[in-house]
């Protein structure tokens, strides 16, 4: 049919612009979501099970090079892809990558206090100072690295 796109008898000289329905929006952004919170997460954790000397300082470098800076990127990446719902995914992703930093570094130092392991060679406000850091600086990438137009407080 001729007038197909609109259902009207109004001729247009160009086609209208497309836009995605509701339901392809819904699954991109909750898809955006998942892949930035959860593969986040799992990307932080992983070192922390693979290395076991929690103790050390080396260890607890490593561990977070390995594991927060390919998390980063992820969401860096899924931010400027999925737009407001991957930069939710990146910061909900770091939240639990938090909690879980802060667990284990207070399991290292509870350890430590019970002898069962050494002490460790890095201050004991690491356990705050490492999860606030990281928190704070995947809020501060996912403000500045929003596509123009998605950020909320516009």
């Amino acid at each position: 049919m001729a007038f197909e796109p609109l259902r009207t008898d109004e001729k247009l000289d160009e086609s209208p612009p497309k836009s995605r329905d509701m339901d392809a929006q819904m699954l991109f952004g909750c898809s955006g979501f998942i892949v930035a919170s959860v593969g986040g997460y799992v990307l932080s954790v992983w070192p922390w099970f693979a290395f076991d000397q929690a103790d050390k300082l080396t260890t607890v470098v490593t561990c977070s090079l390995l594991g927060l800076l390919p998390s980063g990127i992820v969401g860096v990446v899924c931010t400027r892809k999925f737009g407001l719902a991957g930069a939710c995914g990146f910061v909900a992703g770091a939240l639990t990558t938090a909690v879980f930093l802060y667990l284990r570094l207070q399991q290292t130092f509870l350890a430590a206090m019970a002898k069962q392991l050494p002490q460790p060679d890095y201050p004991s406000a690491m356990m705050g100072v490492l999860p606030f850091a990281w928190v704070l600086l995947v809020l501060m990438a996912a403000f500045l690295l929003l596509p123009k137009g998605d950020s909320p407080f516009e």
